[in-house]
């Protein structure tokens, strides 16, 4: 027997905003790392972004991509960003994530970066970091994938921080099967 999904009903058609919030929980089943993208803007303030959907692309050359919603508010300060550093959290960083989740009123982040890179912030007991420079940009649908060359990155000891079906999990827990 099939199992029937849990999420529709099997008596009126779903409407799109129905399927939309479907597809989304549906999504929220893949286990993601939790990153805070940064970049400094010509007028020297910092930008930083919590993103899901980052991921490497290349080995040679090194790249990784990460999406962004084009109606964002921070949309035109990323697209317009000639680096960026993406900070891996750690799993201790949850409110480092939930403090980039929203963009700040004022528009720029409060300092929490340990140092500056290649003119961008490396976030203070993160897993890892990588410095990149210039992007691509490909649009598809309601977002843009921004595709960056990284020039520099560390990695630390420390378990990363996990999201999924929107909830944070403990990556030292995670154990290989």
């Amino acid at each position: 027997m099939t199992p029937q999904p849990a999420t529709r009903s099997q008596h009126a058609p779903p409407s799109h905003a129905d399927e939309r919030m479907a597809l989304r929980s549906a999504l929220g089943r893949f286990t993601t790392g939790v990153t805070v993208i940064c970049a400094q803007s010509p007028d020297l303030h910092v930008h930083c972004m919590t993103v899901n959907s980052f991921a490497s692309l290349s080995l040679d050359p090194p790249l990784i991509l990460w999406t962004l919603r084009t109606g964002s508010a921070r949309y035109e300060t990323f697209s317009k960003a000639t680096s960026f550093s993406v900070n891996v959290l750690a799993e201790t960083q949850i409110e480092v994530s939930r403090k980039h989740a929203k963009p700040p009123a004022e528009g720029f982040s409060v300092r929490n970066w340990k140092a500056f890179l290649g003119g961008c912030p490396i976030i203070e007991g993160a897993s890892a970091h990588f410095v990149c420079k210039g992007h691509t940009e490909v649009k598809k649908g309601d977002h843009v994938i921004l595709i960056g060359e990284v020039t520099d990155f560390a990695e630390y000891n420390h378990p990363p921080l996990l999201f999924m079906g929107g909830k944070y999990f403990s990556g030292s827990s995670v154990k290989p099967l």
